[in-house]
This record gives structure tokens, sequence and C-alpha cells, in this order.
């Protein structure tokens, strides 16, 4: 199998997997709290200025996905050679994956650290998102625009047209 296929497949399942583990260890350590407590955050202030930094963080990084996905696949379907496509689609994906599993990761930290349970529903539209764009081999063929003479010779007989 193509060595850009595989980059995809680890990126999508590192990006993917890893969010949602850590969505699900956030809501965990978010409903045990009376378990256990924190008193990082000093006064309200600081409270609301993690609050805030978290939220733009979480809106911030949907609609960069969005807008990236938008923009960017249309002109990597207009290249020439599939291994330029390919190339430059697994550079996408892996933007898009691990970029979104660092933004899980600070805005699950200040779920635990605030105990802020508002925030839990953007982490799972961040998930949801990521559910949506995982590059299967039939969602890499629309996106890239391949034949099934291409497909077949990336994927060989796992391929069924």
């Amino acid at each position: 199998m193509n060595k850009h296929i595989k980059t995809i497949r680890r990126a999508a399942n590192v990006g993917f997997y890893g969010s949602l583990l850590l969505v699900g260890l956030a809501v965990v350590a978010h409903f045990t709290r009376p378990m256990w407590k924190f008193d990082i955050v000093a006064n309200e202030y600081t409270h609301k200025l993690f609050l805030a930094v978290a939220l733009v963080l979480a809106v911030g990084d949907v609609a960069v996905v969005l807008f990236t996905l938008r923009r960017s696949l249309p002109q990597v379907r207009q290249l020439d050679a599939i291994d330029d496509r390919l190339s430059h689609y697994s550079g996408i994906v892996r933007g898009v994956y691990l970029g979104t599993l660092v933004v899980v990761l600070v805005v699950a930290a200040v779920i635990v650290l605030l105990n802020e349970n508002t925030l839990i529903m953007l982490l799972l539209l961040m998930v949801l998102l990521l559910m949506l764009n995982y590059p299967n081999m039939y969602k890499i063929k629309a996106d890239l625009g391949l034949l099934d003479d291409e497909m077949t010779q990336l994927f060989g007989d796992a391929y069924k047209r």
C-alpha cells in the first residue's frame, strides 16, 4: 500500500481515537469531581479568562477545519499526478486531525481544572466533526476525484466497485 495512504490512516486514527479518549477522560473526570478537587483558579477573572480562551480555541478549531477542507480539497483535486494529490491530502489530514487533537487536549484540561461542563458540548462537536471527515477509502476517492482504476491501484482487492 502507498506510504501516503498509511500516513493518512495513521494521522486520522491518532487524531480521532486520541480525541475520543481525551473527551471520555474529561467527562469522567468532570462527573467524578466530588471525589477530588483542584483549586487552580485564583479568582473569578482568571476563571472567565480560561473559559473564554478555551471557547475561542474550540470554535476557532471547528471553523478552521471546515474552511480548510472546503478550500483546499478542490485545489488538491485539480492536481495532475496521483502522488501529488495524495501527498497534499495527507498533509491536510495530518494538520486537521493532529491540530484538533491538541485543541481537544487543551479544552479537556480546562474542563477538568475549572469544573466547566459547558465546554463538553464543544468537545463532542469537535469529535463529531472528525468522525464525519474520517478518510476511509471511499471518502478519499470522492475527495481526490480518483477513478476506479486508480483506486484499484492504490487499495488492491480491498476496493470493490
